[in-house]
């Protein structure tokens, strides 16, 4: 029998990573905390798992939960590969950075670098604001990131405080968890939950035919901006609507009105159109946002603030009195606007990937040139206040040292953000070749069989990053084989001694057999509509379970075979003398036969369905027989003991019994010869590993 599970156990080993708590879940998947304990890099894993439609399995498979829901789990775990493919591709220094992607315990997961800090909704307590610097701190890079991934045609869908990450060691925003594959599924069927998140969702993402786009995710966040300027959530988009059609006013109330003497008219100005209820009301990209902004003449140039600032500079020298402040009221204005909108403009002409130095570094270069009109005025003070009362030629002169002074500013600014965007991506390169040599090396390692302890479950790994099946590491040793009843097939009675062997944990699955196919080109076998996946392989010949051994042998350079009937009957008893591994009776729910009184009917089980014997091998007994390698004689005569390599038709020996035949058929000593070239629906294999 099976039991469920909501999640990977914490310590669980996947792939080269190990669980280390969950992060997040939701009903369309699962995020882990992980770390590979090797060079202890910690990721963050986001598993594929829509509890609507599906459960985890005791051998923490994921099983839909009926033939309906198969149809639409599918289609959503295609989508979710396609997310992790396109987001692989994606690369920008405020977007989470996908390392990979990977598919196993039939669904997939994503692995993402993990961030250390904090999301924005911890910044966004109930009732408070954020300064207009503080939000210039976050926005130009968040816009950057958005461009980029529309650009690529990527919507996020999801974006809310939740969802930006403010890193700790620089406070620079990171964007997480995009919803694609989530909302396709949503709108494909119905037993998913929409994403939804009232105040931040715009009209578009409510209804299930809908048109969504780059104005999709301006409106969520210009939801985030109306929090942060107004201390409050954003009326439900669905609530607007409904007091619109009944001629009321917009219940949302302009951020013009609310917060105009705290912010700048041009933030709130772009605030408010991108909260637009209809579509075509708002910015259709990040560009066009960016216009209002670009085209507003209220925001001043650098060369008209110098200007102002040398005339009210030589007015206070004429009436001898000291300024109030180092910037009159009017420029320190006029900055305000320039350090904001303008200077989203300029982050994002720039190269994205040096945005958190170059801003840095821009900070300094401002600070130095502040000190530097400084020092000329004082200069000039000094040598000529009685002439700068009536000589023009002075305040030209100094007006021309000036724009010198900005020119070689913007040329240091210039090489400044060059040599920021060549180091980041050196940087970049070297951590990409660094961790790529250490996975080319994992990949190249294979498990030393001679390394494992009896009881040992060992898996090698394929050369396309893939699993051999699961083996168990047997102990040497004697026993007797054959039996005293009347059935003459299974006698003499005598006895052999067995050497250390790994042995199959389950029977080869479909899942494991059409992978082989697939890389081979190998024709599949059928399944009579019973499912594939995780059910033992069936229909297939004693030749097409030898070329899959080959193959395997081929593709980890380990020795991998059919076992010999002495081989198959030794793991079967695993150190017992009764006619089953748990006793002389067949019992109830112990194996898969024709009388078992078992759930799974005419049909197969799923492999591991029922316990494992002292070696810890499942399904020696039911199921389906087994192929092995020995010759079948009616007599033992030694070649039990051998493998026969001829491809002669004398018949192979078939072991184990399976779910179409008697209890008696199950029995350990039970055996059965049958041609090389058949194939059968109550036969399949396991293999053996030297």
């Amino acid at each position: 029998m099976t039991k469920n599970r909501t999640s990977l156990p914490i310590g669980y080993q996947l792939q080269k990573f190990r669980i280390q708590s969950i992060l997040g879940q939701n009903s369309f998947s699962i995020t882990y905390l992980a770390q590979n304990p090797k060079i202890k890099f910690k990721v963050a894993i986001k598993e594929y798992f829509p509890d609507k439609l599906a459960i985890r399995e005791q051998n923490y498979r994921i099983q839909p939960k009926s033939q309906q829901d198969e149809e639409h789990f599918n289609w959503g775990l295609e989508q979710f590969i396609k997310e992790g493919q396109i987001l692989t591709a994606v690369l920008h220094p405020n977007i989470v950075r996908v390392l990979s992607y990977f598919e196993i315990h039939h669904t997939a997961y994503i692995v993402m670098e993990y961030e250390q800090g904090q999301s924005l909704s911890n910044f966004l307590k109930k009732g408070k604001t954020i300064s207009e610097a503080k939000i210039m701190a976050f926005l130009p890079p968040l816009l950057s990131a958005l461009q980029t991934i529309h650009e690529a045609g990527i919507i996020h869908q999801d974006i809310k405080p939740d969802n930006i990450y403010l890193r700790r060691k620089d406070r620079t925003p990171i964007l997480l968890d995009f919803g694609m594959a989530r909302y396709a599924l949503a709108h494909r069927c119905r037993h998913v939950t929409r994403i939804v998140n009232p105040g931040y969702a715009p009209l578009e993402q409510y209804q299930f035919k809908s048109n969504t786009g780059p104005w999709t995710d301006i409106y969520a966040l210009g939801a985030i901006l109306y929090r942060a300027v107004c201390g409050e959530i954003p009326v439900k988009a669905p609530a607007r609507v409904h007091a619109i059609k009944q001629d009321e006013k917009d219940p949302l109330l302009a951020t013009l009105k609310i917060a105009q003497n705290h912010y700048s008219e041009d933030l709130l100005l772009g605030i408010d159109w991108s909260l637009k209820v209809a579509i075509e009301d708002r910015p259709q990209t990040v560009s066009q946002w960016l216009n209002v902004w670009r085209n507003n003449n209220k925001v001043l140039n650098l060369k008209g603030l110098n200007k102002i600032f040398l005339k009210e500079q030589v007015s206070q020298i004429v009436e001898t009195k000291p300024p109030k402040s180092q910037f009159p009221k009017s420029i320190v204005s006029s900055l305000k606007r320039f350090k904001g909108w303008a200077a989203i403009i300029v982050a994002i002409g720039l190269l994205t990937g040096g945005y958190v130095f170059y801003t840095q570094r821009l900070t300094q270069l401002q600070e130095q040139h502040t000190l530097e009109l400084q020092r000329v005025q004082q200069q000039k003070v000094q040598l000529q206040i009685v002439r700068l009362q009536s000589s023009q030629k002075v305040l030209e002169k100094t007006q021309q040292q000036l724009e010198e002074i900005q020119k070689a500013r913007e040329t240091e600014q210039q090489q400044l953000g060059e040599l920021q965007s060549e180091k980041a991506a050196l940087q970049q390169k070297l951590e990409n070749t660094q961790r790529q040599f250490y996975f080319s090396q994992k990949l190249r390692k294979k498990v030393n069989i001679k390394e494992a302890r009896t009881g040992d479950i060992i898996r090698d790994r394929l050369q396309e990053n893939c699993y051999a099946p699961e083996m168990v590491l047997l102990p040497a040793g004697q026993f007797r084989m054959g039996t005293f009843q009347e059935r003459g097939n299974e006698q003499p009675v005598h006895w052999v001694s067995i050497k250390s062997v790994a042995m199959g944990r389950y029977e080869v699955t479909f899942a494991e057999y059409d992978y082989f196919a697939d890389k081979t080109g190998r024709k599949k076998p059928s399944d009579e509509g019973w499912g594939r996946d995780n059910r033992p392989v069936i229909n297939v010949s004693w030749e097409d379970a030898t070329a899959y051994a080959t193959w395997l042998t081929q593709q980890t350079g380990q020795t991998y075979r059919l076992p010999t009937e002495a081989e198959w009957e030794y793991a079967a008893r695993a150190g017992t003398m009764t006619q089953y591994w748990w006793g002389n009776e067949i019992g109830s729910n112990l194996a898969h036969c024709k009388g078992c009184s078992n759930q799974w009917e005419q049909k197969t089980a799923l492999v591991g369905s029922f316990d494992a014997n002292p070696f810890g091998l499942h399904d020696m007994g039911g199921n389906v027989r087994e192929w092995t390698c020995s010759e079948y004689e009616e007599k033992y005569n030694g070649k039990e003991q051998h493998c026969h390599s001829s491809k002669q038709s004398s018949y192979r020996v078939e072991r184990g019994g399976s779910w179409l035949n008697n209890p008696w058929s199950v029995r350990v000593t039970a055996r059965i010869g049958n041609t090389p070239t058949g194939r059968y629906t109550n036969v399949g294999f396991r293999l053996v590993k030297q």
